[in-house]
């Protein structure tokens, strides 16, 4: 059969079997996340073999970035600018602590089995952070507060930007021999602004042509608009990812914002009292629009999560060892976050504690270690690699017990009550 032929049939089927797994998601409360990468696994050179890792070499980093950014986007329409803004602070906490945990245990597991230090110290920078690109559409088909939704997408963004750069700074260590604590720091707050002042300046400037130039909705503009932003942001050596983020919010939260501006101009005590309720502002954003950019959302994370499944290779036992180890790791030093009891209350801390996931930015750092020449960046790629997918799995079966309790709980309050 033609390759293109056979290309186009895979893609078809990929999408069919992701679109059934999200019915079962939505009918069942099964991760669908979990079937995609079973998926991947069966066509992956471990089972089948009709996809080899090296068949997808040249997309994959163009694929895996414009997948995380445009995930970003697209979770920002979820996020309510009150909410944001009143659990900043906190949700920056939770992800400096989850963070931090995460990447010692890395460390220490990859020490013990007889690792480096630089090699120990990569490895627990690049499994540090929960994943965007398993987090965002997961919250997106479960019923909880904008306040936990902003939380955990905050977390996700602002984890994604710690892997890479911590990550990148022991690449450069060992490249170049030098590194410097502050000036990881440095780059870190100066990534997150410079991505989020380009992406709120992106915003207010797309607003403002949709609303005096355009005066009409132009999707794909939209997605182009992205991502130049992207690019520029990243040349302005600032989060790329980052800006995509706040570009989002302000486009999600077009009338709010607007409304505000309008108040502060406004010298009638009546206009400013409607400001702050959004009563003044104009909407950029349709629903049509929304379900659009949430049907992208869609098509990206179903062929990620099936390129997951491919690049897990059960040939390598050391690699399955080390990577189960971590993952069972990464499940329990979740459970650190109870520790912050003031952040989030008892009800809540269930599907927190579930959300650990790796994804998108491990894959992408691994990547950029085997090119790079980074030493033993093969095997240490396929430690990350099936840590994602072990994470993944742990991730979304901890995510279905939640669900069931508060299910069971529910019922049981029904029926205590009849």
């Amino acid at each position: 059969m033609d390759v293109v032929i056979l290309a186009l049939l895979a893609a078809g089927f990929i999408l069919f079997f992701g679109s059934f797994a999200e019915f079962i998601f939505k009918k069942f409360q099964i991760p669908d996340v979990l079937f995609l990468i079973l998926l991947g696994f069966i066509i992956g050179p471990s089972a089948f073999g009709i996809v080899s890792p090296l068949d997808l070499a040249a997309v994959a980093p163009i694929f895996t970035t414009f997948t995380l950014l445009f995930l970003l986007f697209d979770g920002a329409f979820n996020i309510n600018l009150s909410s944001l803004l009143s659990e900043f602070s906190e949700s920056m906490l939770l992800t400096g602590w989850n963070f931090f945990v995460s990447s010692l245990v890395g460390f220490l597991t990859l020490l013990l089995f007889g690792f480096t230090v630089t090699q120990s110290l990569f490895v627990g920078f690049a499994l540090g952070g929960v994943s965007s690109s398993f987090v965002i559409p997961i919250l997106k088909q479960l019923k909880i507060s904008e306040r936990l939704m902003s939380l955990l997408t905050l977390e996700s963004a602002l984890t994604d930007v710690f892997c890479i750069v911590f990550s990148l700074a022991v690449l450069e260590f060992v490249q170049l021999g030098t590194s410097s604590v502050q000036g990881t720091f440095a780059q870190i707050i100066a990534l997150f602004a410079v991505g989020a002042a380009v992406g709120l300046a992106a915003g207010v400037f797309w607003f403002t042509l949709q609303i005096k130039v355009f005066k009409e909705h132009n999707y794909m503009l939209t997605v182009a608009y992205l991502l130049i932003i992207y690019v520029l942001t990243e040349f302005l050596q600032g989060s790329g990812a980052i800006a995509a983020l706040f570009f989002g919010l302000v486009l999600a939260n077009s009338k709010k914002i607007s409304s505000i501006f309008k108040g502060i101009t406004s010298d009638k005590a009546k206009d400013k009292k409607k400001a702050l309720r959004g009563d003044l502002g104009i909407s950029i954003i349709t629903r049509s629009e929304e379900y659009f950019y949430d049907q992208i959302s869609f098509f990206l994370k179903t062929f990620f999560f099936v390129y997951v499944g491919i690049l897990i290779d059960i040939s390598n036992t050391r690699a399955l060892l080390i990577g189960g180890i971590l993952s069972v790791a990464i499940l329990l030093s979740r459970r650190a976050t109870n520790l912050l009891k003031t952040i989030v209350n008892n009800a809540n801390k269930g599907l927190i504690d579930s959300m650990f996931a790796r994804g998108l930015a491990a894959a992408a750092i691994a990547q950029i270690a085997i090119s790079s020449g980074f030493p033993g960046a093969t095997e240490l790629s396929g430690i990350i690699y099936v840590t994602i997918a072990g994470t993944i799995i742990l991730s979304s079966f901890s995510i279905l017990l939640e669900e069931y309790k508060k299910k069971h709980t529910k019922n049981s309050k029904v029926n205590g009550n009849s």
